[in-house]
């Protein structure tokens, strides 16, 4: 344990711990009060004489100054008010399976939670000059959780929305400061979402239905960012700056803005928003001017924000899975649908962007050039590829005309990524390739008529017109490779038959110094050749007529065997 992540010391050794009956509190309670006398004995906090305790105590005595010093005087403060918290659960949980004594135990539990609300006021007090603002919010959700739970206890209505607010807003903001390359982050957004889900929801909705406002929503953000500004506990106050220091969207109320739509509408389906908050920021991110977008990275923050209402409404949807109504859980599937539709045409509209800023590089080099066309290729690839993932989504399928329009979209894309390989082709002067290449795409693609049966996509990505133009600009670029092919044919076949036919040698260039180099001296360097004249000769010379061939001498036995005995084997004793 440490204080290095205050909620992770304490609710998140609960978490580990799984706690369910008042053993397991129980249990958990003794190991934490065993932690917490080897950090008096090592603070030297002890106090040995217990006559008049209260006045000769330590830990209450503890100062800004000692934390200072060392930050373990408030890991100290920390785990005493979770050791009540604890023992509070603990006879909860006894309170839940046994009627007996029932009236002195709650007693013993609403004692036991104010000792721990009282030892939270102490450390925050402690901490004010804390330099780490999320240690800082993180003690503040800590304390404002404790409050909750003493405030529901005490039937404080009012106070126990105030705290629990306070804590979601603090805890919404936590979970954007994951690192998500940590390995801890899984931890502590399950963390987040077990504290979001079993205590703070049920207890602000359980706040919010017994108070005396009558609140106009039942989405908690709403509620949250409405009352965290109460202030209805002093002490929790600060919390507010905190976070709105970090990001002050977390603490703002939800403006009531004129023309705030419950419902969007996707291809002819029509979708209620039950979540406040996303309906808010997809009105205004449909308010976007992104005609006036020139740049990449425009659509990198737009993209971003499409993704952060992804994973709201994926949230609320995990939530809900067990909702029985039918028509909420259509509604949550078209309106999934809806944010993914428009998540993925924004990255494809960046990609292209990507696309034509490479391609209207001033580049010289046609190395440097074909490098750039790789990047268009891998880009080309992954617009493909989103293609395929909008083709994916529920209910296109259903949907014949969209359906039918993205495939259309899929090869429209893909001829481009062809015709970038043909242009590398080009420039690499290898012109028949490129010219096999135009001539399959001219005989396969076809954007005659009515090439997209969709009136329009979102941010214009392609049109009926653009297809139309990409067909007659592969046809002229056909039309230019060949010319080029076939004058590079005539060319190399003149080529090659310089060396032979001396009056259609070419002088241009440097041809005749690739053969010699009149300014040196010539080297004369022997031919072996071919004994051919004994060959031809035979037929024509004919020997003397009374010449008689001198008869072959044959070796005698004697002398055969003689010459074996030359030796073991022939090798040795000559």
């Amino acid at each position: 344990m440490s204080l290095a992540s205050p909620l992770g010391s304490t609710y998140g050794a609960r978490l580990s711990a799984y706690l369910t009956t008042y053993e397991d509190f129980r249990k958990h309670r003794k190991r934490t009060n065993k932690f917490l006398l080897k950090l008096r004995h090592d603070l030297n906090l002890v106090t040995r004489d217990t006559r008049n305790y209260q006045d000769k105590e330590k830990t209450s005595a503890i100062s800004k100054e000692e934390y200072a010093a060392d930050a373990r005087h408030g890991e100290l403060l920390l785990l005493l008010a979770e050791r009540d918290s604890l023992f509070a659960s603990e006879i909860k949980s006894l309170l839940e399976i046994s009627g007996d004594k029932l009236s002195s135990y709650k007693k013993l539990m609403v004692s036991k939670l104010k000792k721990a609300v009282s030892t939270c006021t102490k450390l925050l007090a402690i901490t004010e000059d804390e330099p780490n603002t999320i240690k800082r919010i993180e003690l503040y959700v800590y304390a404002a959780l404790t409050q909750g739970v003493y405030s529901v206890n005490k039937k404080r209505w009012e106070e126990a929305l105030y705290a629990f607010s306070v804590a979601r807003c603090g805890l919404e903001l936590l979970a954007t400061q994951l690192v998500e390359d940590d390995t801890n982050a899984l931890y502590d957004r399950t963390l987040i979402d077990e504290l979001l889900d079993t205590v703070v929801d049920p207890s602000l909705n359980l706040a919010v239905s017994q108070g005396s406002v009558v609140e106009t929503t039942s989405d908690l953000r709403t509620v949250a960012r409405k009352h965290c500004s109460d202030a209805t506990v002093s002490y929790l106050a600060p919390a507010v700056g905190l976070i709105a220091s970090v990001d002050d969207s977390f603490v703002q109320e939800v403006e009531e803005e004129e023309e705030v739509s419950k419902t969007v509408v996707w291809r002819d389906h029509e979708a209620n928003i039950y979540n406040d908050e996303l309906s808010i920021k997809i009105i205004r991110l449909n308010r976007t001017n992104w005609k006036s977008f020139v740049e990449a990275n425009d659509y990198d923050s737009l993209y971003s924000q499409w993704s952060a209402l992804v994973d709201i409404h994926t949230g609320d949807l995990a939530k809900s899975k067990d909702e029985d109504d039918e028509e909420r859980v259509q509604d949550g599937a078209v309106l999934l649908t809806y944010l993914k539709y428009n998540m993925l045409f924004t990255r494809l509209k960046r990609d292209l962007l990507l696309i034509d800023q490479l391609n209207a590089q001033s580049i010289s080099s046609v190395s440097k050039r074909l490098h750039s066309n790789k990047d268009v290729l891998r880009l080309y690839s992954a617009v493909v590829s989103t293609v395929d993932e909008l083709k994916d989504l529920p209910g296109v399928y259903n949907d014949e005309d969209l359906f039918e329009s993205l495939e259309n979209m899929g090869r429209f894309f893909t001829v481009k990524r062809s015709v970038v390989i043909a242009d590398s082709y080009s420039l690499a002067s290898k012109f028949p390739e490129a010219l096999k290449i135009y001539a399959q795409i001219e005989r396969t693609f076809d954007a005659s008529g009515t090439f997209y049966k969709v009136d329009e996509f979102p941010y214009d990505v392609t049109s009926n017109t653009q297809a139309q133009s990409l067909t007659e600009e592969v046809s002229r670029r056909r039309s230019k490779t060949q010319s080029l092919a076939q004058f590079v044919r005539e060319n190399s076949t003149n080529a090659k038959v310089a060396i032979d036919d001396v009056f259609q040698f070419s002088i241009a260039g440097n041809t005749v110094s690739n053969i010699t180099n009149v300014l040196q001296k010539g080297h004369i360097s022997p031919v072996l050749s071919k004994a051919v004249l004994f060959d031809i000769a035979f037929n024509y010379i004919s020997y003397m007529s009374g010449a008689q061939p001198e008869p072959a001498t044959h070796a005698t036995v004697d002398d055969v065997e003689e010459k074996k005995k030359g030796g073991f084997f022939g090798i040795f004793g000559r």
